[in-house]
């Protein structure tokens, strides 16, 4: 004797129906919370297309936040000034993202910006202004506010390796 399939269909819209007719009490007994958070965040999500990230669109710069001499912008700059850390670096990026590096102490990312003829930064909390200055198109001069001591620095050649620590 074959036994007939039962479509379960009927069966939840009696069950539902029976729920439906329970006082609000009853039926929330009938449920437990994590199943109607689950349900309700189902339902929620249904039908909604996933909003894509909005990106930040970077600030326009005017030619008066533009440096003297932008050419030192997006390059990678070694230090050649004699007691500076070895491998010392600086990048300028575009976004005004500077980050400082040397092949043995821990790098540092931090904001830039133009203060008339100057370019600035911060380190650690202490404002730094500089004049800059490219006596050709792979060398570069910083000279700090207050400082004698002028920085220099030449465009890096790729592959760039550190050099060895001195031991």
């Amino acid at each position: 004797m074959a036994m007939a399939t039962r479509n379960p269909i009927p069966a939840i819209h009696e069950a539902l129906e029976r729920v439906d007719a329970l006082p609000l009490q009853a039926a929330a007994r009938c449920l437990n919370g994590m199943s109607l958070l689950i349900a309700a965040l189902a339902i929620s999500a249904c039908g909604r297309a996933p909003s894509a990230p909005v990106a930040a669109a970077p600030a326009p710069t005017s030619a008066v936040d533009q440096p003297a001499n932008p050419d030192f912008i997006g390059r990678i700059w070694v230090a050649n000034t004699p007691g500076s850390p070895r491998g010392s670096m600086l990048v300028f990026l575009p976004d005004r993202s500077l980050l400082m590096d040397s092949c043995f102490e821990t790098y540092r990312i931090s904001k830039w910006g133009v203060a008339g003829e100057r370019i600035r930064w911060l380190e650690d909390t202490i404002p730094i202004e500089a004049e800059v200055k490219m006596p050709s198109s792979n060398e570069l001069t910083l000279q700090i506010a207050g400082q004698d001591r002028v920085q220099t620095f030449v465009a890096a050649q790729v592959p760039f390796v550190c050099p060895d620590m001195p031991r």
